[in-house]
């Protein structure tokens, strides 16, 4: 049998070869590595963060490590305890897509603070739905008359709806008025109206939202009632109406929209429950009577609403002369009263697109 003899360029071009070829699946290799690992971290970025069920302060908790049968009971008796174990270690199941936030606005000043609180949620990734309702009008396009007067209003209002839906995957519900009332006046019962879900959260505007996960957790995880309010707190300068939970239920919205019900006559019909003086929600409004506040538990509040009684609203400028004379004496307090209104400047017109609107004193 004959050898077969290369020449020396063909044992280079073998070894050439050989060396691109060797090359090549090193950088395929690094590069599908590098593909999976940032469709990992896309992937980790677009999941909602689903908080963690609280546990309950009567149940027993386990101890940690793993759990043996015990030689002093028999088969049947082992069994009934570690059923009993894997109860106390399992999780309430939640249906996400039966509870929501919602917020419904009225008028078209309240469209862009409303939409500010669904861009924070969707930013903070909750995994409850988000629900705006909104006049029936608006949603109706009319022919206008030659002597119609045209709402200025209109088409903005409109654009917002629109990025909203598209942006933030915001549900537009339109809903008519109330039985009994005129014009654009919209009643609370509208909550209890959604039937397709198994509670829902309010929360009053303007504001905004640092922790989606705390909200998430008390929209999920508290005790259901047909009504909750926040618990009043003077020194947070906090309302109950400030956090709606509302369950909804067909025979309590007939009720409510028969009674044209306010927020003060749903809660005497309702008889609300209340959630515990937390930190859930605070006003930057606390901060003129704070002395030396603590800024980090302030940052980190998960609600921040801006309800200031020395300005109109974050989203009004008005006059140099009378922000300073607003703002706290407190070194610390005015710290954070300044930061905080700038960043809802910024977040408005991040998520809006619109700027500080002009105040005029009527």
């Amino acid at each position: 049998m004959g050898k077969l003899l290369l020449t020396s360029g063909q044992v280079q071009v073998i070894v050439s070869s050989a060396f691109v070829a060797g090359i090549t699946f090193f950088l395929f290799l690094a590069g599908y590595t590098i593909q999976q690992h940032s469709i990992a971290n896309l992937q980790s970025q677009l999941k909602p963060r689903i908080p963690i069920a609280p546990l309950s302060d009567s149940a027993q908790q386990p101890l940690p490590g793993p759990q043996h049968p015990s030689r002093l009971f028999n088969a049947e008796q082992n069994a009934i305890i570690a059923d009993h174990t894997d109860s106390q270690q399992e999780a309430p199941v939640v249906k996400w897509q039966k509870l929501a936030h919602v917020q419904l606005v009225t008028n078209h000043h309240d469209v862009c603070n409303a939409i500010m609180l669904f861009g924070d949620l969707a930013r903070l990734k909750s995994p409850a739905r988000r629900i705006l309702l909104f006049p029936q009008a608006w949603a109706m396009e009319k022919q206008a008359a030659k002597h119609d007067m045209i709402d200025p209003y209109m088409d903005s209002t409109r654009r917002l709806l629109r990025r909203a839906a598209r942006r933030y995957n915001v549900e537009l519900r339109p809903i008519s008025s109330s039985a009994g009332q005129e014009g654009d006046a919209f009643s609370i019962a509208s909550l209890w109206g959604l039937t397709d879900l198994e509670r829902v959260m309010l929360l009053q505007t303007p504001g905004l939202i640092n922790d989606a996960e705390v909200l998430d957790k008390v929209l999920a995880y508290t005790e259901s009632a047909p009504m909750t309010l926040l618990q009043e707190d003077t020194s947070s300068n906090l309302e109950a109406s400030d956090l709606i939970l509302a369950t909804p239920a067909r025979e309590t919205h007939r009720l409510l929209t028969l009674s044209s019900s306010n927020i003060s006559t749903t809660s005497s019909l309702l008889h609300p429950s209340y959630l515990p003086p937390t930190s859930l929600l605070t006003s930057i409004g606390s901060l003129h009577s704070a002395i030396h506040p603590n800024k980090t538990s302030f940052l980190d509040t998960p609600y921040i609403l801006f309800r200031d009684s020395k300005l109109p609203g974050p989203e009004w400028e008005v006059e140099y002369k009378r922000v300073v004379e607003a703002r706290p004496r407190d070194k610390d307090a005015d710290w954070l009263w300044t930061k905080m209104y700038g960043e809802f400047a910024g977040r408005r017109y991040e998520i809006c697109g619109l700027g500080l609107e002009m105040w005029r004193e009527e």
